[in-house]
Protein backbone atom coordinates (compact mmCIF):
# COMPACT_ATOMS: atom_id res chain seq x y z
CA UNK A 1 0.00 0.00 0.00
CA UNK A 2 1.18 3.49 -0.65
CA UNK A 3 1.76 5.36 2.23
CA UNK A 4 0.41 9.35 2.22
CA UNK A 5 3.18 11.68 2.56
CA UNK A 6 3.19 13.11 6.24
CA UNK A 7 1.78 16.15 6.44
CA UNK A 8 2.75 19.19 8.61
CA UNK A 9 1.79 19.06 12.64
CA UNK A 10 1.73 21.61 14.72
CA UNK A 11 4.82 22.03 16.31
CA UNK A 12 3.40 21.75 20.41
CA UNK A 13 2.00 18.15 19.18
CA UNK A 14 4.22 15.49 18.86
CA UNK A 15 5.33 14.32 15.34
CA UNK A 16 4.96 10.47 15.71
CA UNK A 17 2.38 9.68 13.08
CA UNK A 18 1.76 6.99 9.76
CA UNK A 19 -0.12 6.24 6.82
CA UNK A 20 -3.20 6.09 9.24
CA UNK A 21 -2.63 8.52 12.04
CA UNK A 22 -1.36 12.23 11.44
CA UNK A 23 -1.18 11.97 15.51
CA UNK A 24 -0.22 9.00 17.52
CA UNK A 25 -0.87 9.30 21.16
CA UNK A 26 -0.19 6.17 22.30
CA UNK A 27 -0.05 2.45 21.73
CA UNK A 28 -2.57 -0.27 23.01
CA UNK A 29 -1.36 -3.50 25.23
CA UNK A 30 -0.83 -5.57 21.74
CA UNK A 31 0.87 -2.16 20.13
CA UNK A 32 -1.64 -1.02 17.98
CA UNK A 33 -1.21 2.73 17.27
CA UNK A 34 -4.32 5.19 18.53
CA UNK A 35 -4.82 8.63 18.14
CA UNK A 36 -6.14 11.19 15.57
CA UNK A 37 -6.06 10.24 12.32
CA UNK A 38 -5.34 12.32 8.78
CA UNK A 39 -9.04 12.25 7.87
CA UNK A 40 -10.01 13.71 11.40
CA UNK A 41 -7.46 16.40 11.12
CA UNK A 42 -7.73 17.32 7.36
CA UNK A 43 -11.86 17.88 8.40
CA UNK A 44 -10.49 20.13 11.84
CA UNK A 45 -8.54 22.13 9.34
CA UNK A 46 -11.75 22.19 7.16
CA UNK A 47 -14.05 23.46 9.69
CA UNK A 48 -11.10 26.06 10.85
CA UNK A 49 -10.61 28.01 7.65
CA UNK A 50 -14.21 27.47 6.26
CA UNK A 51 -16.08 31.10 6.50
CA UNK A 52 -18.84 30.72 9.59
CA UNK A 53 -22.15 31.37 7.91
CA UNK A 54 -24.94 33.27 9.79
CA UNK A 55 -23.10 35.57 11.51
CA UNK A 56 -24.24 38.79 10.11
CA UNK A 57 -21.60 41.33 8.76
CA UNK A 58 -20.01 43.86 10.60
CA UNK A 59 -21.39 47.45 10.87
CA UNK A 60 -19.47 50.48 10.09
CA UNK A 61 -20.22 53.49 11.89
CA UNK A 62 -23.39 54.05 14.11
CA UNK A 63 -26.93 54.87 11.70
CA UNK A 64 -28.15 57.90 12.14
CA UNK A 65 -31.68 57.34 13.53
CA UNK A 66 -33.19 60.28 11.47
CA UNK A 67 -31.94 58.97 8.39
CA UNK A 68 -33.46 55.49 9.06
CA UNK A 69 -37.05 57.82 9.48
CA UNK A 70 -36.49 59.58 6.35
CA UNK A 71 -35.80 56.34 4.48
CA UNK A 72 -39.01 55.34 6.10
CA UNK A 73 -41.12 57.99 5.38
CA UNK A 74 -40.60 57.43 1.91
CA UNK A 75 -41.67 53.70 1.54
CA UNK A 76 -44.25 52.42 -0.79
CA UNK A 77 -46.02 49.13 -1.03
CA UNK A 78 -44.11 48.43 -4.45
CA UNK A 79 -40.65 48.68 -3.21
CA UNK A 80 -38.37 47.64 -0.32
CA UNK A 81 -35.54 49.60 1.41
CA UNK A 82 -32.14 48.13 2.85
CA UNK A 83 -29.64 48.50 4.90
CA UNK A 84 -26.38 47.99 3.79
CA UNK A 85 -24.35 47.38 7.21
CA UNK A 86 -20.88 47.33 5.88
CA UNK A 87 -21.46 50.47 4.48
CA UNK A 88 -23.93 52.58 5.70
CA UNK A 89 -26.07 53.19 2.68
CA UNK A 90 -29.52 52.60 1.82
CA UNK A 91 -30.66 50.59 -1.14
CA UNK A 92 -33.81 51.02 -2.24
CA UNK A 93 -35.20 47.80 -4.29
CA UNK A 94 -38.05 48.41 -6.65
CA UNK A 95 -40.65 45.24 -6.71
CA UNK A 96 -40.69 45.79 -10.70
CA UNK A 97 -36.79 45.01 -11.31
CA UNK A 98 -37.00 41.55 -8.99
CA UNK A 99 -37.90 39.17 -12.21
CA UNK A 100 -35.52 41.09 -14.44
CA UNK A 101 -32.66 40.53 -11.81
CA UNK A 102 -33.95 36.57 -11.20
CA UNK A 103 -34.14 35.99 -14.65
CA UNK A 104 -30.43 37.63 -15.68
CA UNK A 105 -32.16 38.66 -19.13
CA UNK A 106 -30.76 41.02 -21.39
CA UNK A 107 -30.17 44.65 -20.17
CA UNK A 108 -28.63 46.18 -23.01
CA UNK A 109 -32.32 47.86 -24.41
CA UNK A 110 -32.60 49.78 -21.26
CA UNK A 111 -31.34 53.41 -20.42
CA UNK A 112 -28.22 52.60 -17.86
CA UNK A 113 -29.63 53.98 -14.86
CA UNK A 114 -32.18 51.26 -15.03
CA UNK A 115 -29.60 48.83 -15.49
CA UNK A 116 -28.12 50.37 -12.66
CA UNK A 117 -30.63 49.42 -10.37
CA UNK A 118 -31.36 46.23 -11.95
CA UNK A 119 -27.97 45.16 -11.19
CA UNK A 120 -28.21 46.75 -7.36
CA UNK A 121 -31.30 44.87 -6.99
CA UNK A 122 -29.84 41.30 -8.38
CA UNK A 123 -26.66 42.09 -6.24
CA UNK A 124 -29.20 42.36 -2.62
CA UNK A 125 -30.86 39.46 -3.76
CA UNK A 126 -27.70 37.67 -3.86
CA UNK A 127 -26.39 38.75 -0.34
CA UNK A 128 -29.54 38.66 1.51
CA UNK A 129 -28.63 35.82 3.84
CA UNK A 130 -25.53 36.80 4.86
CA UNK A 131 -26.12 39.42 7.25
CA UNK A 132 -25.09 43.02 5.33
CA UNK A 133 -28.48 44.03 3.81
CA UNK A 134 -31.17 44.26 6.04
CA UNK A 135 -34.90 45.39 5.13
CA UNK A 136 -36.02 48.53 6.81
CA UNK A 137 -39.76 48.07 7.98
CA UNK A 138 -42.46 48.04 5.47
CA UNK A 139 -45.12 50.14 5.55
CA UNK A 140 -46.94 47.44 7.38
CA UNK A 141 -44.93 46.99 10.07
CA UNK A 142 -45.60 51.20 10.30
CA UNK A 143 -48.97 50.92 10.01
CA UNK A 144 -49.33 55.02 9.84
CA UNK A 145 -53.46 54.40 10.74
CA UNK A 146 -52.20 53.57 13.82
CA UNK A 147 -50.11 56.53 14.47
CA UNK A 148 -53.19 58.45 13.51
CA UNK A 149 -54.75 57.13 15.96
CA UNK A 150 -52.48 57.45 18.74
CA UNK A 151 -52.00 60.93 17.63
CA UNK A 152 -55.97 61.65 17.84
CA UNK A 153 -55.99 60.78 21.52
CA UNK A 154 -53.08 62.89 22.39
CA UNK A 155 -55.14 66.22 21.24
CA UNK A 156 -56.83 67.80 24.66
CA UNK A 157 -59.23 69.58 22.87
CA UNK A 158 -62.39 66.98 22.29
CA UNK A 159 -63.96 68.94 19.87
CA UNK A 160 -60.66 68.90 18.09
CA UNK A 161 -60.05 65.51 18.59
CA UNK A 162 -63.18 64.17 17.40
CA UNK A 163 -63.32 65.94 14.05
CA UNK A 164 -59.69 63.84 13.71
CA UNK A 165 -61.24 61.00 14.80
CA UNK A 166 -63.89 61.30 12.22
CA UNK A 167 -61.34 62.51 9.49
CA UNK A 168 -59.75 58.82 9.49
CA UNK A 169 -62.59 56.55 9.19
CA UNK A 170 -63.47 55.09 6.21
CA UNK A 171 -61.77 55.83 2.53
CA UNK A 172 -59.74 58.71 2.22
CA UNK A 173 -58.56 58.36 5.68
CA UNK A 174 -55.17 59.54 4.70
CA UNK A 175 -56.28 62.65 2.56
CA UNK A 176 -59.16 64.18 5.19
CA UNK A 177 -56.68 63.69 7.91
CA UNK A 178 -54.11 65.88 6.35
CA UNK A 179 -57.21 68.43 5.50
CA UNK A 180 -58.18 68.38 9.35
CA UNK A 181 -54.80 68.88 11.17
CA UNK A 182 -54.33 71.74 8.89
CA UNK A 183 -57.75 73.52 9.26
CA UNK A 184 -57.03 72.87 13.25
CA UNK A 185 -53.28 73.89 13.19
CA UNK A 186 -52.27 71.00 14.66
CA UNK A 187 -50.12 70.07 11.52
CA UNK A 188 -46.88 70.74 13.23
CA UNK A 189 -47.78 68.44 16.41
CA UNK A 190 -48.78 65.79 14.24
CA UNK A 191 -45.08 66.17 12.36
CA UNK A 192 -42.97 65.84 15.50
CA UNK A 193 -45.42 63.23 16.81
CA UNK A 194 -44.79 60.64 13.75
CA UNK A 195 -41.32 61.62 13.85
CA UNK A 196 -41.57 60.29 17.59
CA UNK A 197 -43.35 57.12 16.45
CA UNK A 198 -41.08 56.36 13.32
CA UNK A 199 -38.19 56.72 15.78
CA UNK A 200 -39.40 54.09 17.92
CA UNK A 201 -40.04 52.02 15.74
CA UNK A 202 -36.80 52.36 13.97
CA UNK A 203 -35.01 51.66 17.06
CA UNK A 204 -36.96 48.51 17.93
CA UNK A 205 -35.95 47.66 14.41
CA UNK A 206 -32.06 48.73 15.34
CA UNK A 207 -32.01 46.12 18.41
CA UNK A 208 -34.00 43.23 16.54
CA UNK A 209 -31.10 43.10 13.85
CA UNK A 210 -28.31 44.00 16.36
CA UNK A 211 -27.74 47.12 14.40
CA UNK A 212 -25.96 50.61 16.47
CA UNK A 213 -27.47 53.48 15.91
CA UNK A 214 -27.16 57.24 17.30
CA UNK A 215 -29.55 60.06 17.73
Amino acid sequence: MKKKPKKRIPEQIATDSDEHFAYIAGYTEGGAPFGVTWEEMEAVERSVSAPRSGEPTIQGAPVSLNDIVQEMQIIFDTMTVYFKRSTGEFITVSDEYIHSAECDESLDDRPEWEQDAIRMTADVLACEDDGDYVPLPSRYDIHEYSVMERFCRTVSNLKVANDLFRSITGRGAFRRFKDAIRRHGVEDGWYRFRDEEYKAIAQEWCKKNGITWRE
